[in-house]
């Protein structure tokens, strides 16, 4: 079985990327809740269609509907905020 996030590529130079085990499978809803005004990119790959949301410059989130698994990049010199960002996002909906 192939790795959901294959072929991992920082959005940016020096992002460190964590993959988030959740607690149910990813839908569509949570993808828009996540989205909120920030714009939607998908990619297509061997595991299937990505979707990834920019969050203000602080992380990357890349999901697949159906899968329970996240990967999360983000700039570690950005201090811990970035970090507590993600995991209060995640607890809103997982």
């Amino acid at each position: 079985m192939k790795p959901l996030f294959d072929n991992p590529v920082p959005p940016y130079p020096g992002w460190k990327r964590h993959i988030y085990r959740l607690s149910r499978p990813v839908t569509d809803d949570d993808i828009a809740a996540f989205l909120g005004n920030e714009d939607l990119y998908v990619r297509e790959t061997a595991s299937g269609t990505r979707a990834i949301i920019h969050k203000y410059g602080l992380v990357e989130i890349n999901l697949i509907v159906g899968e329970r698994d996240a990967e999360i990049w983000f700039n570690p010199d950005g201090g811990a905020y970035p970090s507590e960002y993600v995991d209060a996002l995640l607890r809103t909906r997982f």
